[in-house]
């Protein structure tokens, strides 16, 4: 008996799916590398360099240090709960614009406050007031 001897085959390996496998893992690196970086970036606020100054025509409030509101120079005694009063009291037209002015190391909270608060009572026209660059 003569047995015929099978051509000895040599084992294959698929690369197509160790291929698709590899690119979405380098994709989920590339993505969650980029969001750990934005993260940690420092952030230093910009300097205005208009040549004209803001004319004082609207609203004016004032935030210090310690969070405490003064709007169009009367104080808002109990922060939060009565800013909103004395704004409404102070608003003339509400296509006035309201010019927020906040000590550096005013917390944020009280910003934010300020920035709802006159968003509440329609106004929309909201500024920041900054300390002007001089050029050198």
């Amino acid at each position: 008996m003569q047995f015929r001897r099978r051509p000895n085959e040599e084992p294959e390996i698929n690369l197509v799916p160790m291929i698709d496998v590899l690119l979405m893992t380098l994709i989920f690196l590339i993505l969650t590398t980029s969001f750990a970086h934005r993260s940690a970036l420092k952030v230093q606020l910009p300097q205005a360099q208009s040549p004209k100054p803001l004319v004082d025509q609207g609203v004016r409030i004032l935030i210090d240090a310690a969070g405490d509101y003064a709007v169009n120079g009367v104080m808002a005694s109990d922060r939060e709960a009565r800013l909103m009063q004395v704004l409404a009291a102070q608003v003339k037209s509400p296509s006035a614009p309201v010019i927020i002015y906040a000590d550096r190391m005013a917390p944020y909270r009280a910003v934010v406050h300020a920035l709802d608060a006159a968003r509440r009572l329609g106004l929309n026209r909201i500024v920041f007031a900054t300390k002007g660059h001089k050029a050198s």
